[in-house]
């Protein structure tokens, strides 16, 4: 965190020192920011600022503002198109934005009859200038030219699919490089609706399936048909908005989510399509988006009231997309992998924020947005910051990576707190070879599943160099492990000292003799006192170093992260405290059910058996620096490994220690646990009562103060 703070003040003084370089972005009425790894937000330079806000006057349409726009599009030639919904009407600009063309009506192919659109939703302009438009109310596809001539109308689509009392409202629509066409209807929730370009349908994809809860399918069985009928069903996800990349996979937006589902995928980096409110469909239907950011691609992730619904997506250049949120009226701008790069806009009347989006279009770097409660429709122009963005991602995706590095350099001169800028040099150093320095790049950015991805590379490296080195390591290893082993046996097959009692190396070193040779052992630490008091506490104590060890020094894959905080409590109540109430309630449980042992032997024999959890978590832990995260079921096999040999040398020392036969040992040691329990709710509750009571006479001693 120290880190964090020290990279946002220099971020905050780079901004102002940068004020008055960029007039226009230290005058927008809205904050551009991001998230980092752990969820923390920043602020940061304006990636766009508006250039424009235009009226329907200012576009040269003399026949008043628009009413309702819903839909936008930027052709290939620059040309925008805008979608009046409550005028019935498309309106075509040309590149600066001004008036070509109104289309109202269109004249059928019997040459006479004139047509018009009832309340159209949606538009696509395909690469040989015709216009898709939805014809929402009208049930249809009309096809026209670029002049307003009509090519052909398709008509509401005819399947047995459908179920009884479908309704065809097309409200979005798009068109692959086929000719194939997929359309979104209200009130469907069977997917988006595929035809081919004579307009028959062929068939829903990226329906998204319902798993029905185990509680749902328990009431299904005891309820009537009435009941059931009056019951609200699990239904897919209805889609709202689709644009179409240059493969034509379609993206789609939903803002129909369950919005608890929807926080829950984003607070568990839910990196599936479940309760996405954005998707890539590909030819199948299934979703092939990529979400390999902190979190998914689901809008805000600091939530006050309710959760971004994403309305619209327009696809850039290089993979980037950005997404419309309804909720707040922002822009969210991904990067082909689902990396966020920054979140602008808001609510407002000031230019640049907005009182109720409709759609968003690229127009190549420009982003325009169009508002449907005033009617305008704003320009945004990229800033230095972003184009410096766009750079780096265009340079990457080129594999120039000497430019990509530079490009990202420049973002973090501008931010930098910017945790892609960092693993986006570090991509480009992987492509180069120059995985030290990888690491260090996707440390600083927190993308630890790349950072061992370039661990193991760079392990390599150091194995290649010393490989001789390696096995003659390993061998010393070896011969000292033996030696010592060798010497723990002599001195425990010692007998008493000439002094006539052992000395404290004596005692603790009989711990090993004890975790191999558990019965024996734990009756000579009862019956010969090979054991003792001091050398329990001292085995205590280092398990609890042997914890803090841990937390300092273990790897990557332990603990991600190079601020590392140790807390006494925390140690205290994974060691000491069970400890302590495993001793106290089973030697006070045992004490009525006839066992021999007293307090003393109990506590002496539990505390030997955590030997195996010493000896074993140092290990582990350096283990634990030179592994990758394929690797960490074996540090998980060690670690689960020692607490058990631990566990079970206490039930051996416990059931030789009282004398019992295993089966009393086992239903003893079973309700020893529950007692556990038990006075640990006790402790609670009695500390609680202590802190009221505290605040209890507190409160009555300052009353008093005060009134005297």
């Amino acid at each position: 965190m120290v880190r964090k703070k020290w990279l946002a003040f220099i971020a905050a003084l780079i901004l102002a020192c940068s004020i008055g370089m960029e007039s226009a972005s230290a005058m927008v009425p809205y904050k551009t920011y991001f998230y980092d790894y752990e969820g923390n937000y920043f602020v940061s330079p304006d990636a766009y600022v508006p250039d424009q806000v235009l009226s329907a006057k200012e576009m040269g349409i003399s026949e008043g503002s628009f009413k309702q726009p819903s839909d936008l599009f930027v052709d290939d030639s620059g040309r925008v198109y805008i979608v009046d919904s409550g005028g019935n009407r498309i309106v075509l600009l040309d590149e600066q934005y001004q008036l070509l063309r109104e289309i109202k009506d269109f004249v059928l192919e019997d040459g006479v009859t004139r047509e018009t659109f009832n309340s159209p939703s949606g538009i696509f302009v395909t690469k040989d200038g015709l216009l898709y438009v939805a014809d929402s109310k009208n049930a249809r596809i009309v096809v026209l030219r670029l002049d307003g001539s009509l090519e052909k109308i398709l008509e509401a689509p005819d399947s047995e699919v459908f179920p009884s009392g479908f309704i065809y409202e097309p409200s979005a629509l798009g068109v692959d490089p086929s000719g194939r066409i997929y359309v979104i209807s209200k009130s469907t929730n069977m997917g988006v609706i595929a035809l081919n370009p004579d307009g028959e349908f062929t068939g829903f994809i990226g329906a998204e399936k319902v798993a029905p809860k185990v509680v749902d399918l328990f009431w299904r069985l005891v309820t009537t048909k009435e009941q059931k009928s009056r019951t609200a069903k699990s239904v897919p996800t209805e889609y709202n908005n689709i644009a179409l990349d240059e493969l034509g996979f379609p993206y789609v937006t939903s803002s129909a989510l369950e919005a608890r589902n929807q926080l829950s995928a984003i607070r568990n980096r839910d990196k599936t399509s479940r309760h996405a409110p954005i998707k890539r469909l590909n030819n199948l239907g299934i979703d092939v988006l990529k979400r390999n950011g902190a979190y998914p691609p689901a809008g805000d992730i600091q939530i006050n009231r309710e959760v971004s619904r994403f309305i619209d997506v327009a696809l850039g250049d290089d993979g980037v997309y950005s997404t419309l949120d309804a909720t707040q009226n922002k822009i969210f701008t991904y990067d082909d992998q689902g990396n966020l790069l920054y979140v602008f806009g808001g609510s407002g009347s000031q230019d640049g924020v907005f009182q109720s989006v409709a759609a968003l279009a690229y127009q190549d770097t420009k982003l325009l947005v169009l508002d449907k409660e005033s009617g305008k429709l704003t320009v945004f122009r990229r800033t230095d910051y972003g184009n410096n963005i766009a750079m780096a991602i265009e340079a990457r995706k080129n594999r120039h990576y000497d430019a990509s590095i530079a490009a990202w350099e420049k973002v973090l001169q501008q931010n930098p707190t910017f945790e892609m800028a960092y693993s986006g040099v570090a991509q480009s150093n992987m492509r180069q070879a120059e995985y030290d320095q990888a690491m260090k790049n996707y440390k600083l950015a927190n993308d630890w599943d790349h950072y061992f991805k370039a661990f193991a590379e760079y392990r390599k490296e150091i194995v290649g160099k010393y490989i001789l080195v390696i096995p003659l390591a390993a061998v010393a290893l070896v011969w000292l492990f033996m030696r010592f082993f060798k010497f723990v046996k002599k001195v425990n097959s010692a007998g008493w000292s000439k002094q006539g009692r052992r000395s404290l190396r004596d005692e603790l070193l009989y711990a090993f003799h004890v975790m191999f040779h558990p019965f024996d052992g734990f009756w000579d630490l009862k019956h010969e006192k090979r054991g003792s008091i001091r050398a329990a506490l001292l085995i205590v104590l280092a398990v609890m170093a042997a914890d803090v060890f841990r937390r300092l020094a273990g790897g990557y894959i332990l603990f991600p992260t190079d601020w590392r905080t140790i807390e006494l409590q925390d140690t205290l109540l994974s060691v000491l405290i069970p400890l302590v109430l495993w001793c106290c309630v089973n030697w006070g449980l045992t004490t009525l059910m006839d066992g021999e042992g007293s307090l003393k032997d109990i506590f002496i024999a539990s505390a030997y058996s955590l030997m195996p959890v010493v000896m074993m978590s140092v290990p582990i832990t350096m283990i634990s620096n030179v592994m990758v995260a394929q690797e960490q079921q074996f540090v998980t096999f060690l670690t689960t490994l020692s607490y058990a040999w631990s566990l079970g040398l206490i039930f051996v020392g416990v059931m030789v220690t009282n004398d019992y036969t295993p089966f009393k040992n086992v239903y003893t040691s079973f309700f020893s646990i529950i007692g556990m329990g038990f006075v640990a709710f006790l402790m609670v509750m009695f500390i609680n009562i202590l802190q009221n009571m505290n605040s209890f006479i507190t409160t009555i001693v300052n009353e008093i103060t005060f009134r005297l």
